[in-house]
């Protein structure tokens, strides 16, 4: 059987925690935000038949459940299987999604229980990953943004949030003609981390679906669209087929950003327009939360993640783990390492600021006996591992990250800012100074990890 979202979420039951009271959409942002584990909502007042799911990349236990890994391996595996050849998609002649076909009139996106995220969003959105293609059977895109309906068969398109899909869109708007695009809800989750990678140049003629298949270890499937010309993932619980209409603006916002602040102001945003909606009989909504502990700052950051590891690890530095903490806002990397020689930590450091993708405004280095996702771990070891003069250091004035509200302007463009980046060295003293190393030692219990307090609960 294919790899979709109805089969992760029955081959991890005791992963997912199942809601099955009526929930109002209105309550919903809350609720997942209270979650501390991937979420299905089975019961939404006023939408039969309708679930909503949430939270599949909350952490690195649900991470790696969708790579079919351990939670140590997440990133290893990911940038194992970004590195694969591409393999191209098969495709078939119909799809599950096609159970209910709706087109003209029949359409109503406000009958899709997209709700908002935060307390100023001005209408309830959906988070869709949707997909165009350049004019003239050019390169096709795969990206994640936010439909917010306005009307039956009408929405702004945030496309600002992809600069690909914002260059596609451009391209067909100076032909005068309307783009192309199906927005795609409810697949495997691995597809959704496609769908937030930025493509390197040499795989661009590719595509994200055809790296997919790496991902989930199967041929993707495909089928054709019913009133567009693109191909979309067979296996979806809902696509909304139509264009993307040139030369016409409306209000869009304000929304959440990944950094947890609203998007500054009311953007003028492109206009969707559905020309049909194919569904199942009983849709499972997939979204993301923008606000607090979602999917929304690790699914940016996940791909990034496992391509620094790599690149790390091909300089020849031994370290085991790469994050963007969800709680810095994608603003915090934390690296895992063991550092062999004085000065490999500032290296480190210094290559993870000085990414390509700006994200990183301070960058963490701990060591191998610390947890790199628990908040608890990285302040003890930030509190007894650091001395500020010595193992603290500041770049000014480096290229920065549009969504932080604290950087600096430098042009008409929203994405030339800059912001000061700094360094920390949160490890021991490195394997050349043994001695002084092993003052370091951590007090941890006898036989540790063999044993689970839960296994001793009353059942």
């Amino acid at each position: 059987m294919p790899k979709d979202l109805r089969s992760f979420i029955a081959a991890n039951e005791d992963l997912i925690l199942r809601v099955p009271k009526p929930v109002s959409r209105d309550h919903l942002s809350d609720l997942i935000v209270q979650a501390d584990r991937p979420v299905v909502f089975e019961n939404i007042d006023g939408y039969p038949g309708w679930r909503v799911a949430d939270l599949l990349f909350r952490d690195r236990v649900a991470q790696a459940a969708v790579l079919e890994t351990t939670p140590d391996r997440v990133t290893e595996v990911l940038g194992a299987r970004l590195a694969m050849p591409p393999r191209a998609p098969r495709r078939v002649n119909d799809a599950p999604h096609k159970a209910r076909i709706l087109t003209g009139d029949d359409i109503d996106l406000r009958e899709i229980p997209g709700f908002r995220h935060g307390g100023r969003d001005p209408v309830p959105g959906i988070i869709v990953m949707n997909i165009c293609r350049e004019p003239d059977d050019g390169a096709v895109n795969f990206s994640f943004t936010r439909l917010s309906p306005f009307a039956a068969r009408r929405g702004t398109m945030l496309i600002a949030s992809s600069p690909h899909q914002r260059a596609i869109y451009g391209m067909w708007e100076a032909r005068g003609e309307p783009m192309p695009m199906a927005c795609v809800v409810g697949t495997h989750p691995a597809y959704e981390i496609m769908a937030s990678y930025s493509v390197p140049d040499h795989l661009a003629k590719f595509g994200e679906l055809e790296l997919v298949g790496n991902l989930i270890g199967e041929e993707v499937e495909t089928v054709s669209c019913d009133t567009i010309p693109l191909d979309v993932p067979a296996h979806a619980e809902l696509v909304i087929e139509g264009h993307v209409l040139p030369h016409e603006r409306r209000d869009d916002g304000p929304g959440p950003s990944q950094a947890l602040y609203y998007i500054p102001g009311v953007t003028q945003q492109p206009v969707f327009e559905a020309t049909a909606l194919t569904m199942r009989e009983d849709p499972i909504l997939r979204q993301h939360n923008t606000l607090m502990f979602s999917d929304h700052q690790p699914l940016i950051s996940l791909p990034h993640e496992a391509l620094l590891l790599a690149r790390l690890r091909g300089m020849g530095h031994d370290v085991q783990e790469v994050i963007y903490v969800p709680w810095g806002g994608t603003l915090t990397c934390v690296v895992r390492m063991t550092p062999k020689t004085d000065g490999e930590v500032r290296s480190v450091l210094t290559a993870v600021l000085g990414e390509r993708w700006p994200n990183a405004k301070w960058a963490i280095a701990i060591d191998d006996d610390v947890d790199a996702t628990s908040a608890e771990d990285l302040v003890w070891s930030l509190s007894t591992r650091v001395d500020a003069a010595a193992d603290m250091f500041v770049i000014p004035d480096a290229r920065g990250h549009p969504i932080d509200p604290g950087a600096r302007q430098t042009g008409d463009n929203p994405r030339d800012v800059v912001f000061a980046k700094w360094g920390v060295d949160a490890t021991k003293p490195p394997l050349q100074h043994a001695g002084r190393r092993a003052r370091f030692e951590r007090t941890l219990p006898p036989r540790r990890g063999e044993v689970n307090l839960q296994d001793f609960l009353a059942r």
